[in-house]
């Protein structure tokens, strides 16, 4: 991930920031299972960040192969909330 930072022209830094808020993101989708309170709020800060990571992703002109990870998550995320 740090070279992909780079590429962007991203703090070093900032990995760790996005790794961070991603861990607790996704433990609080987790948590969800028991406490449903906390899946939208969780779905709506992936979705924040895939959204995030497909810009940052055509900032760059990578090809649709290289988006095509983010914009799965971003589909299933967006589920997620309207479901």
């Amino acid at each position: 991930m740090k070279a992909e930072f780079k590429a962007y022209g991203l703090p070093e830094a900032l990995v760790y920031l996005v790794g961070f808020i991603k861990i607790t993101l996704a433990l609080m989708l987790l948590a969800g299972i028991w406490f449903k309170s906390l899946v939208n709020p969780a779905a709506i800060g992936m979705a924040g960040m895939m959204l995030g990571a497909i810009v940052m992703h055509l900032k760059i002109k990578d090809n649709f192969k290289q988006i095509m990870p983010a914009l799965s998550l971003l589909i299933i995320y967006l589920a997620i909330i309207w479901l």
